[in-house]
């Protein structure tokens, strides 16, 4: 279990990185990519992964001490979410 939401978690950093780098490449108009000519791909990308690495950090920490890390990630993921709410994109 631990090493599927590991594998999963670095999963979705390599798809928001290519999420990243494809919104810029088509924001800029230096290629045409069809998903990726505004924001809410990225958006999502970020959530998933915000959320992956939580669980991912809830799971494998060893003491109370390390429950900042978690929030963060989820506090990140909720704010990516109200900007697709608010349909900042």
């Amino acid at each position: 279990m631990k090493r599927t939401i590991n594998l999963l978690g670095w999963i979705g950093v390599i798809f928001t990185i290519l999420a990243l780098i494809l919104t810029l490449l088509t924001t800029y108009h230096f290629t045409y990519v069809k998903y990726f000519n505004d924001y809410c791909t990225l958006q999502w990308s970020i959530f998933v992964t915000m959320v992956a690495w939580a669980i991912n950090m809830i799971i494998s920490r060893a003491n109370f001490r390390n429950i900042v890390y978690p929030i963060t990630c989820v506090l990140i993921a909720c704010a990516t979410m109200f900007f697709m709410y608010m349909k900042v994109y």
